[in-house]
């Protein structure tokens, strides 16, 4: 009788394994509706047999993703043990959508994730649908209304008061500082010739690219790129938001790719400074090349182009 059992328990014993759920991969978002000034989060949770080996892709997004989305894991996966053996592993990713240079950049998006390995197994996700929307005065700097011009009134004019006659005293001190004023412009040093605004931002930039990246190295970038606009185009860039800067910018004429490029690189500065997004060292260079380009492609013309 036992030996029966045995034999039975070996032939049912493949049966079981292949029963076994085969790796289940699913992507879930937070939201389906998100502007170009919003985040949204994707939860990636792969499960299966434990113990899992997931290999994550060195790139997130599918290449088409990638053309008007950005995604940054938030902190490290998490595991969790499941019944019968098997285990859930999970990955918090945060999510941004970018305009495009050209077009509409308002509807429906999906956003793409390249498989990952799980115990040597390519696995795939779901494309996450998203509804992109706008929203005035970040995403359209036309909606951005122009503030009104204060002007001045001149003061009322003096009465006429009556003519004195010139006092001796006052022929020798006016003499005296006229010859002051002349000794004084012919021997001060000569003014050191302006520096060009490309040639000084080319330098900092140099400057940037030597040191650690980090958030000193965002907040340089944007220092830069609103002294160059600043210095180069007569546009108060260091006064201006990043949005009054693209409503500028549209004003003074500027080719859509330009001003869209200086935004995108200005945006990305704000969010490593107001919401604490600071690329890791790979980005910190990417951010300083692109703006160090964007500079030189502007500055090499007599304006922007």
């Amino acid at each position: 009788m036992k030996f029966a059992l045995a034999i039975l328990a070996s032939l049912l014993a493949p049966l079981a394994v292949r029963a076994q759920p085969a790796v289940v991969a699913t992507a879930t978002a937070d939201t389906r509706t998100v502007s170009y000034a919003t985040f949204a989060h994707v939860t990636l949770a792969v499960e299966g047999p434990a113990p899992l080996a997931v290999e994550l892709p060195t790139e997130l997004l599918t290449p088409e993703a990638g053309v008007v989305w950005r995604a940054q894991p938030v902190g490290t996966a998490t595991r969790e043990k499941l019944a019968d053996g098997r285990e859930r592993w999970r990955l918090v990713v945060r999510v941004r959508a970018y305009p495009p240079l050209v077009g509409d950049p308002a509807g429906t998006r999906h956003v793409g994730f390249n498989p990952v390995r799980v115990n040597g197994q390519e696995v795939t996700f779901e494309p996450v649908p998203f509804d992109v929307t706008k929203r005035a005065g970040f995403d359209d700097p036309s909606a951005v209304r122009p503030r009104p011009p204060v002007g001045t009134e001149d003061p009322p004019p003096k009465p006429a008061e009556p003519a004195e006659p010139f006092p001796v005293w006052a022929v020798v001190v006016l003499a005296g500082a006229v010859g002051a004023v002349a000794a004084a412009l012919v021997l001060r040093p000569r003014r050191a010739r302006p520096v060009d605004p490309l040639e000084w931002a080319r330098a900092r930039f140099a400057n940037l690219s030597a040191a650690p990246p980090g958030a000193a190295t965002v907040d340089g970038v944007a220092e830069v790129l609103r002294g160059f606009v600043e210095r180069r185009f007569g546009v108060p860039a260091t006064k201006l938001t990043t949005t009054e800067l693209a409503a500028a910018a549209r004003e003074q004429g500027w080719p859509v790719e330009q001003a869209e490029a200086i935004r995108a690189l200005l945006d990305e500065c704000d969010r490593a400074k107001f919401a604490g997004d600071v690329p890791d060292d790979d980005g910190c260079r990417r951010l300083v090349r692109r703006a160090a380009e964007w500079v030189n492609d502007v500055g090499r013309a007599a304006g922007p182009r």
